[in-house]
């Protein structure tokens, strides 16, 4: 796989060889199966700057290329890093319309693939495999363990914070609104919640969004995904880019999702945010202080296709205990820094209420995070 990029107008090519594999198991009760793995998932190099480039390699592996060959026009998730050294925070690229953005520091040019041999692994694991950034365990506990940085857990010392409460850790993952048009026909309905003053911006509770769900099925659910201006997008759901199987673009290629009514993400423009009990933001005012602020961005070209990448230490703060329920705290909401309004009571995670833009738009957060680890893919 070699991609070519331009990082503030300076060519980067990334060349990755990647290896496949088969995994056997038996589980209990069950008959003995195989399923194909790949390595890595994630390779990601040093700028002379000393910011980090990540590509998102695809699940090809077990894939049949003289059937389906790779899409000429195969676009990966790619994130960038202001600091090599440090991956805990990263901003994903997730539409094809990111790159065309004032905001951005990527240009994405193509993707090709060749047929690899033994012989070419090899060189290349002794050549451009050692420019890889991301942080690696030994094979043995990649394999055995689980160990792998983006998950965090046992990857980090006892005394990190990373690895408290092992059971509700969050792995690193990606974040972002869906900006979703409310129908005409709903709009009565909207409007009866708009707060006094009628904000430009305002916080909705969620049984808006699951009164339009029930309501309008094919607009909020499954349906979506059918709707041409969509294209297989399906806002509120897990996005696919986890699976390996690249971004949906305007071409209605640019991925490798064979099913023709599967989800395929990549289409709808995601708006980032991020929460103060990220880490590295998160600090032990939130012992006291018991808000958490939710940060969105637009300027620039912000809200055409990306998503920030953290690790969520909510539950450090607010779940530490799995026999008793989180606790209930409040949620500031702030797009562009500038406050639209507070949650008094949040329970979980933020954010709890939907993002209300007049009555005409109404934005979803990803119901979950795109998570940065898969359970077919390896790091090495």
């Amino acid at each position: 796989m070699t991609v070519d990029l331009s990082y503030i107008g300076t060519p980067l090519t990334i060349s990755i060889v990647i290896s496949c594999g088969v995994q056997t198991r038996q589980i209990l009760g069950e008959g003995r199966s195989a399923r194909y793995i790949w390595a890595p998932y994630i390779f990601g190099e040093r700028t002379e700057t000393g910011e980090g480039i990540l590509v998102q390699t695809p699940n090809i592996c077990g894939r049949d290329l003289a059937e389906h060959p790779m899409p000429d026009d195969f676009l990966p998730v790619v994130f960038w890093a202001p600091d090599a050294g440090n991956l805990e925070f990263m901003v994903a690229y997730l539409n094809e319309q990111a790159y065309d953005q004032p905001i951005a520091k990527l240009k994405f040019n193509r993707a090709t693939f060749a047929p690899a041999t033994k012989v070419d692994y090899d060189s290349w694991k002794l050549t451009e495999w050692k420019k890889n950034i991301v942080p690696l365990a030994t094979r043995h506990d990649e394999y055995s363990k689980g160990h792998n940085f983006f998950q965090g857990g046992e990857f980090f010392p006892r005394s990190d914070r990373r690895s408290l409460h092992r059971l509700v850790f969050s792995p690193l993952a990606c974040r972002a609104y869906l900006r979703v048009p409310i129908p005409e026909s709903a709009r009565s309905r909207i409007q009866a919640a708009w707060p006094v003053g009628k904000p430009h911006f305002w916080l909705g509770a969620r049984s808006i969004q699951e009164e339009l769900e029930k309501q309008y099925p094919q607009i909020f659910t499954g349906y979506r995904r059918l709707d041409p201006n969509w294209d297989r997008e399906m806002p509120g759901a897990l996005p696919s880019f986890y699976e390996g199987v690249g971004v949906n673009r305007a071409s209605g290629l640019g991925h490798i999702v064979t099913n023709k009514l599967a989800v395929a993400s990549g289409r709808g423009l995601r708006i980032p945010y991020r929460v103060s009990t990220g880490y590295p933001w998160a600090s032990d005012r939130l012992l006291t202080d018991h808000m958490i602020d939710v940060h969105v961005d637009t300027k620039d070209g912000a809200d055409h296709g990306f998503a920030y990448c953290f690790r969520d230490m909510y539950a450090t703060y607010f779940h530490p205990d799995l026999n008793q329920p989180p606790t209930s705290v409040g949620q500031r909401f702030y797009i562009d820094n500038q406050l639209i309004g507070v949650w008094p009571k949040g329970q979980g995670s933020a954010p709890t209420p939907v993002i209300m833009e007049d009555d005409k738009y109404i934005w979803l957060a990803d119901r979950s995070a795109f998570p940065l680890t898969h359970e077919l893919a390896r790091m090495q």
